[in-house]
Protein backbone atom coordinates (compact mmCIF):
# COMPACT_ATOMS: atom_id res chain seq x y z
CA UNK A 1 0.00 0.00 0.00
CA UNK A 2 1.41 3.37 -1.05
CA UNK A 3 1.60 5.88 1.79
CA UNK A 4 -0.40 9.03 1.15
CA UNK A 5 1.88 12.03 1.44
CA UNK A 6 0.89 15.23 3.19
CA UNK A 7 -0.78 18.02 1.28
CA UNK A 8 -0.83 21.65 2.40
CA UNK A 9 -2.20 21.72 5.93
CA UNK A 10 -2.93 24.40 8.51
CA UNK A 11 -4.66 23.59 11.84
CA UNK A 12 -7.28 26.34 11.66
CA UNK A 13 -10.18 24.26 12.98
CA UNK A 14 -13.76 25.43 13.44
CA UNK A 15 -13.18 27.47 16.60
CA UNK A 16 -9.56 28.70 16.63
CA UNK A 17 -10.16 30.87 19.71
CA UNK A 18 -11.48 27.95 21.78
CA UNK A 19 -10.45 24.54 20.42
CA UNK A 20 -7.09 23.16 21.64
CA UNK A 21 -4.71 23.36 18.70
CA UNK A 22 -3.27 19.92 19.46
CA UNK A 23 -6.71 18.38 18.83
CA UNK A 24 -6.69 19.80 15.28
CA UNK A 25 -3.38 18.24 14.23
CA UNK A 26 -3.25 15.22 11.91
CA UNK A 27 -3.18 11.79 13.54
CA UNK A 28 0.17 10.97 15.11
CA UNK A 29 1.28 14.52 15.93
CA UNK A 30 1.63 15.37 19.61
CA UNK A 31 3.62 18.62 19.82
CA UNK A 32 3.08 22.11 18.43
CA UNK A 33 4.70 25.53 18.64
CA UNK A 34 3.93 29.00 17.31
CA UNK A 35 7.02 30.50 15.69
CA UNK A 36 7.35 34.26 15.22
CA UNK A 37 8.76 35.74 12.03
CA UNK A 38 11.46 38.19 13.13
CA UNK A 39 11.44 41.85 12.22
CA UNK A 40 14.23 42.94 9.88
CA UNK A 41 16.88 45.50 10.77
CA UNK A 42 18.86 46.91 7.84
CA UNK A 43 22.04 49.01 8.31
CA UNK A 44 21.39 52.69 9.03
CA UNK A 45 23.19 53.81 5.86
CA UNK A 46 21.74 51.08 3.65
CA UNK A 47 19.86 52.02 0.46
CA UNK A 48 18.63 50.09 -2.57
CA UNK A 49 16.55 50.79 -5.67
CA UNK A 50 15.01 47.30 -5.52
CA UNK A 51 11.85 46.62 -3.52
CA UNK A 52 10.14 43.32 -2.66
CA UNK A 53 6.73 45.01 -2.56
CA UNK A 54 4.96 47.05 -5.27
CA UNK A 55 2.90 48.91 -2.64
CA UNK A 56 5.63 50.22 -0.34
CA UNK A 57 9.37 49.98 -0.07
CA UNK A 58 10.57 46.66 1.37
CA UNK A 59 14.07 45.15 1.07
CA UNK A 60 14.49 42.22 -1.29
CA UNK A 61 15.46 38.88 0.21
CA UNK A 62 18.95 38.89 -1.27
CA UNK A 63 19.65 42.12 0.60
CA UNK A 64 17.98 40.83 3.77
CA UNK A 65 20.26 37.80 3.81
CA UNK A 66 23.36 39.83 2.96
CA UNK A 67 22.86 42.93 5.11
CA UNK A 68 19.90 42.39 7.42
CA UNK A 69 19.68 41.18 11.00
CA UNK A 70 16.67 39.56 12.66
CA UNK A 71 14.96 41.47 15.47
CA UNK A 72 13.22 39.29 18.04
CA UNK A 73 9.71 39.90 19.31
CA UNK A 74 10.98 39.65 22.87
CA UNK A 75 13.43 42.51 22.32
CA UNK A 76 10.52 44.62 21.05
CA UNK A 77 8.44 43.55 24.04
CA UNK A 78 11.14 44.92 26.32
CA UNK A 79 11.42 48.20 24.38
CA UNK A 80 7.66 48.71 24.41
CA UNK A 81 7.23 47.72 28.04
CA UNK A 82 4.60 45.10 27.19
CA UNK A 83 3.68 42.68 29.97
CA UNK A 84 3.90 39.56 27.80
CA UNK A 85 4.60 38.17 24.36
CA UNK A 86 0.84 37.84 24.05
CA UNK A 87 0.57 41.64 24.15
CA UNK A 88 3.46 41.88 21.70
CA UNK A 89 1.67 39.57 19.29
CA UNK A 90 -1.49 41.66 19.51
CA UNK A 91 0.54 44.79 18.76
CA UNK A 92 2.30 43.21 15.77
CA UNK A 93 -0.94 41.93 14.25
CA UNK A 94 -2.79 45.21 14.89
CA UNK A 95 0.03 47.18 13.25
CA UNK A 96 0.37 44.81 10.29
CA UNK A 97 -3.26 44.22 9.41
CA UNK A 98 -5.20 47.15 10.88
CA UNK A 99 -8.85 46.80 11.85
CA UNK A 100 -9.67 43.83 9.60
CA UNK A 101 -8.70 41.28 12.24
CA UNK A 102 -10.32 39.32 15.07
CA UNK A 103 -11.51 41.36 18.04
CA UNK A 104 -8.61 40.19 20.21
CA UNK A 105 -6.16 41.92 17.84
CA UNK A 106 -7.97 45.25 17.52
CA UNK A 107 -5.53 47.04 19.79
CA UNK A 108 -4.49 50.40 18.32
CA UNK A 109 -3.13 51.34 21.75
CA UNK A 110 -0.58 48.52 21.59
CA UNK A 111 0.10 49.19 17.92
CA UNK A 112 1.06 52.81 18.64
CA UNK A 113 3.47 51.75 21.37
CA UNK A 114 5.16 49.33 18.98
CA UNK A 115 5.43 51.83 16.15
CA UNK A 116 7.11 54.35 18.44
CA UNK A 117 10.12 52.07 19.03
CA UNK A 118 10.74 51.14 15.37
CA UNK A 119 13.24 53.19 13.38
CA UNK A 120 13.08 53.73 9.61
CA UNK A 121 15.42 50.83 8.86
CA UNK A 122 13.45 48.26 10.85
CA UNK A 123 10.81 46.41 8.83
CA UNK A 124 7.83 44.32 9.83
CA UNK A 125 7.88 40.63 8.87
CA UNK A 126 6.38 39.86 5.47
CA UNK A 127 3.03 38.11 5.83
CA UNK A 128 1.74 34.96 4.06
CA UNK A 129 5.18 33.38 3.57
CA UNK A 130 7.89 31.70 5.64
CA UNK A 131 10.53 34.20 6.76
CA UNK A 132 13.85 33.77 4.96
CA UNK A 133 15.55 34.08 8.36
CA UNK A 134 13.93 30.78 9.43
CA UNK A 135 15.16 28.55 6.61
CA UNK A 136 18.50 27.48 8.11
CA UNK A 137 16.86 26.40 11.36
CA UNK A 138 14.04 24.66 9.50
CA UNK A 139 16.60 22.65 7.53
CA UNK A 140 18.48 21.75 10.73
CA UNK A 141 15.30 20.50 12.41
CA UNK A 142 14.19 18.49 9.37
CA UNK A 143 17.62 16.82 9.20
CA UNK A 144 17.78 16.06 12.93
CA UNK A 145 16.25 12.57 12.56
CA UNK A 146 18.16 11.64 9.44
CA UNK A 147 15.87 13.02 6.75
CA UNK A 148 17.51 13.81 3.42
CA UNK A 149 14.84 15.85 1.67
CA UNK A 150 12.54 18.83 2.17
CA UNK A 151 9.04 18.78 0.70
CA UNK A 152 7.49 22.15 -0.13
CA UNK A 153 3.70 22.27 -0.61
CA UNK A 154 1.61 25.33 -1.45
CA UNK A 155 -2.05 25.93 -0.69
CA UNK A 156 -2.63 25.84 -4.47
CA UNK A 157 -1.36 22.26 -4.83
CA UNK A 158 2.13 23.06 -6.12
CA UNK A 159 4.88 20.75 -4.86
CA UNK A 160 8.66 20.80 -4.88
CA UNK A 161 11.30 18.57 -3.28
CA UNK A 162 14.87 19.59 -2.45
CA UNK A 163 17.79 17.64 -1.04
CA UNK A 164 18.62 19.19 2.32
CA UNK A 165 22.28 19.35 1.33
CA UNK A 166 21.51 21.51 -1.71
CA UNK A 167 19.69 24.32 0.10
CA UNK A 168 21.67 27.34 -1.12
CA UNK A 169 20.83 31.04 -1.13
CA UNK A 170 18.67 30.80 -4.25
CA UNK A 171 16.60 27.97 -2.78
CA UNK A 172 16.25 29.78 0.56
CA UNK A 173 14.82 32.75 -1.31
CA UNK A 174 12.52 30.49 -3.32
CA UNK A 175 11.23 28.78 -0.17
CA UNK A 176 10.37 32.16 1.33
CA UNK A 177 8.90 33.73 -1.80
CA UNK A 178 5.59 31.94 -2.23
CA UNK A 179 2.48 33.67 -3.51
CA UNK A 180 0.51 32.27 -0.59
CA UNK A 181 0.62 29.90 2.39
CA UNK A 182 2.95 26.90 2.34
CA UNK A 183 3.69 23.72 4.27
CA UNK A 184 7.28 22.49 4.62
CA UNK A 185 8.09 18.99 5.88
CA UNK A 186 10.70 16.24 5.60
CA UNK A 187 10.13 13.07 3.56
CA UNK A 188 9.22 11.14 6.72
CA UNK A 189 6.85 13.90 7.86
CA UNK A 190 8.31 13.85 11.37
CA UNK A 191 8.34 17.66 11.44
CA UNK A 192 6.02 20.16 9.76
CA UNK A 193 6.19 23.96 9.39
CA UNK A 194 3.15 25.72 7.96
CA UNK A 195 1.82 29.27 7.56
CA UNK A 196 -1.47 30.82 6.48
CA UNK A 197 -2.99 33.99 5.03
CA UNK A 198 -2.63 37.20 7.05
CA UNK A 199 -0.07 35.72 9.44
CA UNK A 200 3.42 36.83 10.46
CA UNK A 201 4.20 33.55 12.16
CA UNK A 202 4.28 29.82 11.45
CA UNK A 203 2.91 26.74 13.17
CA UNK A 204 5.41 23.95 13.81
CA UNK A 205 4.20 20.49 14.78
CA UNK A 206 5.94 17.18 15.37
CA UNK A 207 5.31 13.54 16.23
CA UNK A 208 7.40 13.81 19.40
CA UNK A 209 8.25 16.51 21.93
CA UNK A 210 10.58 18.88 20.08
CA UNK A 211 11.19 21.54 22.72
CA UNK A 212 14.88 20.61 23.05
CA UNK A 213 15.28 20.86 19.27
CA UNK A 214 13.73 24.32 19.21
CA UNK A 215 15.95 25.48 22.07
CA UNK A 216 19.04 24.68 19.97
CA UNK A 217 17.94 27.02 17.18
CA UNK A 218 17.55 30.78 16.76
CA UNK A 219 13.78 30.37 16.39
CA UNK A 220 11.52 32.26 18.78
CA UNK A 221 7.99 31.54 19.87
CA UNK A 222 5.66 29.71 22.23
CA UNK A 223 4.82 26.06 22.80
CA UNK A 224 1.16 25.07 22.90
CA UNK A 225 -0.05 23.40 26.09
CA UNK A 226 -2.64 20.65 25.76
CA UNK A 227 -5.53 23.12 26.01
CA UNK A 228 -4.03 26.14 24.21
CA UNK A 229 -6.05 27.24 21.14
CA UNK A 230 -4.56 28.51 17.90
CA UNK A 231 -5.42 32.05 19.05
CA UNK A 232 -3.09 31.68 22.01
CA UNK A 233 -2.44 35.17 23.34
CA UNK A 234 -4.91 35.11 26.26
CA UNK A 235 -4.41 31.45 27.14
CA UNK A 236 -1.73 29.27 28.74
CA UNK A 237 1.49 28.59 26.87
CA UNK A 238 5.19 27.94 27.36
CA UNK A 239 7.94 30.17 26.04
CA UNK A 240 11.03 28.96 24.27
CA UNK A 241 14.08 31.16 23.67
Amino acid sequence: MVKKTMEFFYPLGDHPEKDPLLSNLPTGYKFAAHIFFPFIKMPDDWKSDKSDSPHQYYPIKEDILKYGKPVSWNSLREKCGFDSLGETSKAVIASTFGSGVREIYRRPDLSKRLERVLDKQTYYPMEDEISVFLIDDIVAILASKGAKHLNYLTIYGEKQTYALTEIDTDIKISLSSSSGPVTITDENEDFVFTCYFDEVSAIFFAKEDAKDLLEKTQLEGIIYDKDTPLIWEDDSYQLFK
